[in-house]
Order: C-alpha cells, then sequence, then structure tokens
C-alpha cells in the first residue's frame, strides 16, 4: 500500500493508488454519462437504464424480471415498471413462465434489438473518434481492467450486503 499523501480524514490511512482508481472510475463514469446524455441518449429515444436492460436480454437472452433485477443492482418492482414500459413502446416482450405462470418471461423485440443496435453503433463511433490514438490490443487490455475491477467492487458489494442485518 502506498501513502504518499497526508489522510484527507485525520487517523485514516490515505491509500493513493485506491484512491487513484476511485478518481479515475469517477472520471470514466462522468466521460460515458456526458456522451450519453449530450450525444446518444436524446437521439435513440431510450434511458440509460433502459438500454442497460436490453443489453441484458440480448446478451443473456429471455428471463425472469427477478434476474434482470439481480443484474442491475434494483428492486424486482422497479424492473417490473421498465418491463411495462418497454412493452408499451414495442422493445420488449413478456410472456408467462411455463415452469410458474405467476412469473413473466421477458424478452427482447426485434424493434428492442434494432435501436439498440443502433445507439451501440453511434457509441462505438464516439469511442474509437475520443481513443484514435489507441489500436484494437490496449482497447482490449483496458476494457478487460475495467471488467475486472467492476467484478471486484461488485464481489465485495454482496459480501458487504450479506454481512448485514435485514431488520427482520
Amino acid at each position: 500500500m502506498q501513502l504518499a499523501q497526508p489522510p484527507l480524514v485525520p487517523g485514516v490511512e490515505r491509500d493513493s493508488a485506491a484512491h487513484e482508481l476511485i478518481e479515475g472510475v469517477s472520471s470514466l463514469i462522468r466521460a460515458v454519462r456526458c456522451i450519453e446524455h449530450r450525444h446518444l441518449m436524446p437521439d435513440s429515444g431510450l434511458r440509460r437504464s433502459d438500454a442497460s436492460m436490453l443489453k441484458i436480454l440480448a446478451k443473456d437472452g429471455e428471463q425472469r424480471g427477478g434476474e434482470i433485477a439481480a443484474k442491475l443492482g434494483v428492486d424486482p418492482s422497479v424492473v417490473s415498471r421498465q418491463v411495462s414500459a418497454l412493452e408499451a413502446d414495442g422493445l420488449v416482450s413478456r410472456r408467462p413462465d411455463p415452469a410458474d405462470a405467476r412469473v413473466g418471461l421477458v424478452s427482447l423485440s426485434t424493434e428492442g434489438r434494432a435501436r439498440l443496435e443502433a445507439l451501440y453503433s453511434s457509441y462505438t463511433q464516439q469511442l474509437r473518434s475520443a481513443l484514435d490514438d489507441l489500436d484494437d490490443d490496449a482497447l482490449i487490455a483496458a476494457g478487460h481492467t475495467l471488467q475486472r475491477v467492476a467484478r471486484a467492487i461488485t464481489e465485495a458489494n454482496q459480501v458487504v450486503r450479506r454481512s448485514q442485518p435485514t431488520g427482520d
């Protein structure tokens, strides 16, 4: 652990490497949101949360709303409302689960897939333009590193959530 700067909070050690990672991730999130808000989302007619759900359905196929909620880290009621809106827009479809008719299976519609593909095509063009000084190997390495960091943070968060009292 590298302690290069004085602590922000007296008595609490400052881990410079972890702090730099936090700052880097925060900067990346702000940059992505800026591109989404200014360039991509208004043209696609999708909200960021819509794109996230459609991406899960495109990647993992038809699934229960509870599975989607777990992958998004939100309450199933949030997914239920969102699925209703996306279904009304023709971007997803819902059918009863043959194993349990009380539960619905959600799938991506042809229109939903087309909108998602158009969004990510535009996003890819923006990203390639912004990072034109990096070759494919550098982009792939950066992607792998970011995914590893995201997995580690998600896993750590799940451990913390399991160890907290539920209030039951």
